[in-house]
C-alpha cells in the first residue's frame, strides 16, 4: 500500500488498487488483463474532494474518492480539505495491461552526475530506456517526479520522443513513441539543488506492451547535496566545549575563504583554507560580521555571510 504524509491537512493520503499487493517501497505496479479494470481509492483524512491523474495530468471530471480504470499508466492524486487547502501529489501506481500476443521487457535506469554537487548548483540527471525485447516496445511513457529539494531547470533534447516538464505537479513527462529490441533512448534533465542532504528521486517507465519484468520499470537514484552549516554563536572559554567557530561541511569543497568584520566593519580574522580553528583570541565578546567563500567541485565560487556571537 502506498503512502505519503501531508502534514496539517490529511494525516495520511494513500492510494491503493482495489486488488491484493503488498506494501512496497517503491511505486507499485499492477497488471491486468486487456479488458478488464481495476479501482483505485484515496483513503485521506478530511479530505472532501479529489482529483486524478494520469500520467501527471489531470484525468477531466473524475474528482471522487475512487476512480476505475482499464487502460495502462501512472496514477496519483490529489486531495482538498473543507477550507480549499490542497495535498501533495501521492505516491503513484503504475497499471499495466496484458496483450497475450506481445511482450516487451523495457528497462530504465535514472543516474545522477558523480562529480560533488552543492546547494544552489545545477548538475544533470540521465534517464536511459531499454527495451530488451522480444517484441518492440510501442507507446512508452517515462515520468520522473521532481522531489522538493530539486529545482526544475532545462530539458536537453531526447535521443527519441518528447518530452516536457509540468510545473503544478513537478514532473517530468517524456513520451517515446518506438524503442525497437535492443535499442535505447536517452534524456538528460538539468536541475538545481536547493538544500542539503540525500536526494531520493525515482523515474518510471512503461509501455502498451506486456512487460515480463515490472521491477526494472522504476529505477531510484540517490544523490547527496553537500552544504555548510554555520553556528550563531560560540563560547570560546577554554572549557572543552564549543571552544572553536566550527563549520560543518568545509571539508566537502575544494577551497574557502573566511573572514570576519567587527561593528566597525574592520577585519579582525582573515584565513584561506580556513580549519575550524579560530577562537576569538585577543577580541571582546560580541557579534561579528562573516564572510564565506566556498569552491565547489566545479570551480565556482559561492559566498554565505552572516553574524556570529562571541560569549564567554
Amino acid at each position: 500500500m502506498l503512502n505519503k504524509t501531508i502534514g496539517f491537512l490529511l494525516s495520511m493520503l494513500l492510494l491503493f488498487a482495489m486488488v491484493s499487493f503488498a506494501q512496497s517501497p517503491v511505486p507499485q505496479t499492477v497488471n491486468i488483463a486487456s479488458g478488464k479494470t481495476v479501482t483505485l481509492k484515496a483513503n485521506s483524512t478530511g479530505g472532501i474532494k479529489y482529483q486524478w491523474l494520469k500520467d501527471a495530468i489531470p484525468i477531466t471530471g473524475e474528482i471522487a474518492q475512487s476512480y476505475t480504470t482499464g487502460n495502462a499508466g501512472t496514477y496519483t492524486v490529489i486531495s482538498y480539505n473543507i477550507a480549499g487547502c490542497i495535498s501533495d501529489v501521492s505516491d503513484p501506481v503504475i497499471i499495466t495491461v496484458d496483450d497475450p500476443l506481445k511482450t516487451a521487457d523495457l528497462m530504465i535506469t535514472k543516474t545522477s552526475e558523480a562529480r560533488a554537487i552543492s546547494v544552489n548548483e545545477v548538475f544533470e540527471y540521465n534517464l536511459r530506456v531499454k527495451n530488451n525485447g522480444p517484441s518492440d516496445a510501442t507507446g512508452i511513457k517515462v515520468t520522473d517526479a521532481l522531489p522538493k529539494e530539486l529545482t526544475f531547470s532545462q530539458l536537453i533534447n531526447p535521443s527519441i520522443g518528447v518530452a516536457s516538464y509540468s510545473e503544478s505537479t513537478r514532473t517530468i513527462i517524456w513520451d517515446i513513441p518506438k524503442v525497437i529490441t535492443g535499442e535505447t533512448a536517452d534524456l538528460k534533465i538539468k536541475v538545481m539543488a536547493s538544500k542539503p542532504g540525500l536526494v531520493k528521486n525515482i523515474a518510471m517507465a512503461y509501455a502498451l506492451e506486456n512487460d515480463p519484468k515490472v521491477a526494472n520499470n522504476t529505477s531510484i537514484d540517490f544523490k547527496p547535496i553537500i552544504g555548510v552549516l554555520i553556528p550563531n554563536v560560540f563560547t570560546p572559554n577554554n572549557d572543552g566545549k564549543n571552544d572553536f567557530f566550527k563549520i560543518t561541511g568545509l571539508e566537502y569543497y575544494t577551497s574557502n575563504e573566511l573572514t570576519i568584520i567587527n561593528r566597525w566593519q574592520s577585519t579582525v580574522y582573515e584565513k584561506k583554507g580556513y580549519q575550524n580553528d579560530w577562537t576569538a583570541n585577543g577580541l571582546s565578546d560580541g557579534t561579528y560580521f562573516y564572510v564565506l567563500r566556498v569552491k565547489t567541485a566545479n570551480s565556482a565560487w559561492q559566498e554565505l555571510t552572516g553574524y556570529i556571537t562571541v560569549v564567554r
